[in-house]
């Protein structure tokens, strides 16, 4: 593991860079649903000692490696001598240490706290939310994904914009737990993220800004991508049922399919009835304990 994390005078800047992408879109995850997340919110201070504690390993390691101390990919069977790795990367460039060498290590070195920043800042620009923004931006996200799996002019006629499903998803979002309906809008914001975009299309976009008004081709091939990938397709299948749920639910579309409806969904059994029907419950426990 610690041989994978550290690679090269080459490889290290990029790494500490992506390292501090994901570390700052995670924070900001974390700012953006603080109240829901964590009592006290998410601190400037935690990102910090994450970005600390990750340059300082960097450090060690790679300066142990240019050392000559440990070989690459300690402490895994060597590939390639310490110094020749921090040098030349695997590549047949011929570098070898020198007194020059030692004096731009010393340089390199220093700028390690920088690249993580860079990366913390790629990780959360543009995104400073107060809870309203929150809130429209969820409804944004959403409302372009259940256009994206039901469109206008598809297997059924009506597309989501036109049945007015975002208002259904959002009816469910205030039904169901809080902590579900939390754990649902977080998966959302993660999937409009740029780095998901950036890792599945090679565009530094948000998803809801991958096409054009009227063309949605970009986004369903994210979403197909998300589909495919074994370790999201889960998460796919949370984001699609959700839409389901806002679209198949309106008098449009159950007449459209021969549904004399409505349409009204089995409650989960996880869902909680209120005080009401928790009173009665407990009522009816007492008088089954009666002899």
């Amino acid at each position: 593991m610690t041989g994978g994390l550290h690679l090269s005078f080459l490889l290290d800047p990029i790494a500490l860079a992506v390292i501090g992408l994901i570390a700052g879109k995670a924070y900001y995850l974390l700012v953006a649903f603080g109240d829901k997340i964590l009592r006290r919110g998410a601190t400037k201070r935690g990102l910090i000692v994450v970005g600390a504690a990750v340059v300082s390993l960097f450090w060690v390691y790679s300066a142990l490696l240019y050392l000559n101390v440990i070989n690459f990919p300690w402490p895994f069977p060597a590939w390639f001598g310490g110094t020749n790795w921090m040098l030349n990367s695997g590549l047949p460039l011929g570098l070898a240490r020198s007194s020059a060498s030692d004096v731009l290590a010393v340089v390199i070195f220093a700028t390690y706290p920088g690249w993580f920043y860079l990366g913390t800042e790629l990780g959360f620009a543009g995104h400073r939310l107060t809870k309203g923004q929150r809130l429209t931006e969820r409804d944004r996200i959403i409302g372009q994904v259940v256009d994206t799996v039901f469109p206008k002019g598809g297997a059924i006629s009506p597309g989501a914009a036109d049945v007015g499903a975002l208002g259904m998803v959002d009816s469910l979002l205030r039904k169901i737990p809080p902590m579900f309906a939390d754990g649902l809008v977080l998966l959302v914001f993660v999937f409009d993220s740029r780095f998901f975009v950036l890792m599945f299309t090679g565009r530094w976009k948000r998803f809801v800004d991958l096409d054009k008004p009227g063309d949605s081709s970009e986004k369903r091939k994210y979403l197909q991508a998300w589909s495919s990938n074994p370790y999201l397709s889960s998460a796919t299948q949370i984001l699609t049922v959700t839409a389901s749920y806002g679209y198949y639910t309106r008098p449009q579309v159950y007449k459209e399919i021969g549904y004399a409806g409505p349409l009204c969904p089995g409650l989960p059994p996880w869902y909680n009835p209120g005080p009401e029907a928790a009173s009665a419950g407990s009522a009816t426990g007492k008088a089954g304990a009666e002899p």
